[in-house]
């Protein structure tokens, strides 16, 4: 991804939790088909300054088999965004833009493939987006479950590489920052509003 240096963000910390508030992301592959996409939901993990994704997609679809190959997968974090109209520019010589956040995480995904280690997986996922469901989940028949395991494929990737850009109009002067962030805030959309919050923590 293209990050010039006044959009870099580096800070693990920052970058974890931005991964964990937006963990619904994109996996891409690359295999003897071609590239492959699929939309999912991620677990993210921490522990002695490593990074894993933990996630799962079903067994029919092909991209899984793309794995075997061991090669590096890519992962693609990217909300919020807002159109910037430069209307809020001081010169009136500027053009429309985006800004926005996005974050590559790069890892070789591994299989997990034992019984207890999917379901666990499955139960974080659960405690992350609808920890109400756990104790219905908990009456579910082994062999209901079990048929639903066997049509999933679960895995993780170890990060070996994140690449960030908060592409948030550092390069504008404050008070085109502030209309700008004014403007997101004022229109109602929550994905802009939550981008004006981004820049002014970021400006």
């Amino acid at each position: 991804m293209y990050v010039p240096k006044i959009n870099q963000i580096e800070d693990q910390a920052t970058l974890l939790a931005y991964m964990r508030a937006y963990s619904f992301a994109a996996l891409a592959t690359s295999g003897v088909d071609g590239l492959r996409a699929t939309h999912l939901p991620f677990v993210i993990e921490e522990e002695g300054g490593r990074i894993s994704l933990l996630a799962h997609m079903a067994k029919a679809n092909p991209q899984w088999r793309d794995f075997a190959a061991g090669a590096d997968a890519l992962v693609m974090f990217m909300q919020p965004h807002a159109y910037v109209s430069p209307r809020h520019y001081d010169s009136r010589q500027n053009v429309p833009t985006w800004n926005y956040v996005a974050v590559h995480a790069y890892g070789r995904p591994q299989l997990i493939e034992a019984r207890a280690a999917k379901i666990e997986l499955q139960r974080k996922l659960i405690r992350q987006y609808d920890a109400d469901y756990l104790a219905q989940m908990d009456e579910l028949p082994e062999d209901y479950l079990d048929a639903k395991l066997a049509a999933i494929v679960s895995f993780s990737l170890a990060l070996t590489r994140i690449e960030a850009r908060y592409k948030l109009s550092q390069e504008k002067n404050p008070a085109e920052r502030e209309r700008i962030a004014r403007e997101f805030e004022a229109n109602g959309d929550a994905l802009a509003a939550e981008t004006a919050r981004l820049m002014r923590k970021h400006s």
